[in-house]
């Protein structure tokens, strides 16, 4: 135990999140951290991936493939590899059999068209683009945006209807003036690759599934989402489709709408030679790229159907809706229903979600704009419709309408930062009886000492039998630095209450009289672990709890 609480506690977290996109004028955020600092959101860094348009003449080769060109369309018709370099105002059209697999190898590459995607792929077993090492490489949709259902058109700059792979150690920017960036109907995998996609529709989507398991990716959508997948059949191997994994990489995206948007399961794991992600994501206003006009009415930074899995790698979200959301009770074509669960047992997690009092800026907004404040549901830094466990990792919440949120909310491992404008910890109704339950690791809440706002705030119960939990909030029945419609239960580990709470204390459990709820830096020691903290606000009194050795 005492291993695992020294973690990230001698100083509790202040998290200060790089804004997304230059030149965004997005107004700053503050909130109380947890440990009292006042943490800013504000424009600092800027990530991109640029591509010199190639200028020379058009080539394309193949030693075992077949093609044909008619007026600027190359039409391959057989497996094989083909090598692409220089500019080609036209397209480059797969026609093959459904079981050849094709490799389009861009060396110094620019294929621009405006009559249809500029790569195509009708018909294939799978298809591979490879962006070869030390060359740039541009794939350029000037169609205008689309404004209605065309079947004959391509939904992407490149869009497949088979399984697609995009490596190579090379560049490649994907400009989408129609809808989407890259596309296919079946899975998309991203390996090793610096990739780009831009679109004003979804800037990468598998319909099956997305897949990175290494290289750079930056996904932007000025109108859409930004990763997304959208089937939920059972695949070959009785699996349903529909999830969004990352092993590895950099990925980076900027959106109008939800960041990562996965109609199954999303999951941040590591990769089979020790890798792990690392995710950085901004939507709605938080994003530059984000249009004046955009259409979308959900910008959230991950949203699941069924199941958020956060393994390993780092994640960090500024978003104008929830952080990390789970929907409960969707019904999926394989005919079961999302399990509405978020399980955080490693890596790390920050997020900074805006959020004022009554109702929270969004996307709709464009950049910047407090002109158009909309009521969303929630904009909360977690949000599970069901089940939230975390068993590891880290997580800090610098701001959020309320931290987290679930049904069920079940702490056993970790370290846990959490400010909020409302509830920090909420167990809302749901399918079970809401609870919030503790058996290990570490959670810290800050909220408002004033105000209708609870620190811990459980429809239902509240049960600890272990860890250590420092919550703040305000000195009254009707709103708490701890608060639960049935019963504040303690039979092992620490609480800390900084506030009011009326705390049933069972076991080994003893009270404390400890002075810590003062503005200011305190230290308290638990168990022989030392942790020093600061309290931005004044709360009204101090109230602890603990089955082990506690002094301060």
């Amino acid at each position: 135990m005492k291993k695992l609480l020294s973690v990230l506690l001698s100083i509790l977290m202040i998290v200060t999140l790089a804004a997304c996109g230059a030149g965004s004028t997005t107004p700053s955020s503050t909130a109380s951290t947890a440990g009292g600092a006042v943490s800013d959101v504000s424009d600092v860094v800027t990530r991109d991936i640029t591509a010199q348009e190639a200028t020379g003449t058009f080539t394309m080769t193949s030693e075992d493939g077949a093609f044909t060109n008619a007026g600027g369309v190359y039409t391959i018709t057989s497996a094989g590899t083909y090598a692409l370099s220089g500019l080609l105002e036209g397209q480059i059209l797969v026609e093959a059999g459904d079981e050849d697999e094709v490799i389009l190898e861009l060396s110094g590459a620019t294929v621009k068209y405006g009559s249809d995607s500029p790569v195509k792929i009708l018909s294939a077993g799978k298809v591979e683009i490879s962006a070869k090492k030390g060359t740039e490489n541009v794939v350029s949709d000037t169609r205008s945006a689309k404004t209605s259902e065309e079947a004959a058109q391509g939904d992407g700059a490149v869009w497949a209807d088979c399984d697609l792979k995009l490596k190579g150690s090379g560049t490649l920017v994907v400009e989408a003036g129609y809808n989407n960036g890259v596309h296919t109907t079946k899975d998309l995998t991203i390996q090793n690759l610096s990739l780009k996609a831009t679109a004003g529709g979804n800037a990468i989507k598998g319909n099956d599934s997305v897949t990175v398991t290494s290289g750079d990716v930056i996904a932007v959508s000025s109108n859409g989402d930004g990763i997304k997948t959208k089937n939920t059949d059972l695949n070959k191997n009785g699996v349903t489709r529909g999830d969004i994994t990352f092993t590895g990489g950099t990925v980076t995206v900027y959106a109008a709408g939800d960041g990562i948007q996965s109609a199954h399961n999303f999951e941040m794991t590591t990769g089979e030679e020790g890798t792990t992600p690392t995710v950085t994501i901004c939507t709605g206003s938080y994003s530059s790229y984000t249009a004046s006009n955009a259409s979308t009415t959900s910008y959230k930074g991950v949203k699941v159907q069924n199941e958020l899995n956060v393994k390993a790698g780092s994640i960090t979200i500024q978003s104008y809706d929830d952080g990390l959301h789970a929907d409960y009770g969707t019904a999926f074509s394989d005919g079961t229903v999302g399990q509405g669960t978020i399980n955080v047992s490693g890596g790390s997690v920050s997020m900074s979600v805006y959020s004022p009092a009554n109702k929270t800026a969004g996307g709709k907004m464009g950049r910047g704009g407090w002109g158009g404040q909309q009521s969303v549901s929630g904009a909360d830094g977690i949000h599970a419709d069901n089940v939230l466990n975390v068993t590891g990792g880290t997580i800090a919440i610098d701001s959020a309408y309320e931290g987290l949120e679930a049904n069920v909310i079940n702490v056993s491992g970790g370290s846990t930062v959490v400010a909020a404008n409302d509830d920090g910890v909420n167990a809302t109704k749901g399918n079970a009886t809401p609870a919030v339950n503790v058996t290990g690791g570490f959670l810290d809440v800050t909220v408002s000492p004033s105000g209708d706002t609870d620190g811990i705030d459980s429809n239902g119960t509240y049960a600890q039998t272990g860890g250590v939990v420092i919550t703040r909030g305000p000195s009254s029945e009707m709103a708490a630095a701890i608060d639960a419609d049935r019963q504040v239960a303690i039979t092992g580990g620490t609480l800390i209450v900084l506030g009011y709470g009326r705390v049933s204390a069972g076991g080994s459990v003893q009270s404390y009289n400890l002075s810590l709820h003062s503005a200011g830096t305190h230290t308290v020691t638990v168990d022989g672990v030392t942790y020093t903290f600061t309290n931005a606000s004044s709360y009204g009194r101090t109230s602890c709890y603990s089955s082990v050795a506690v002094s301060a």
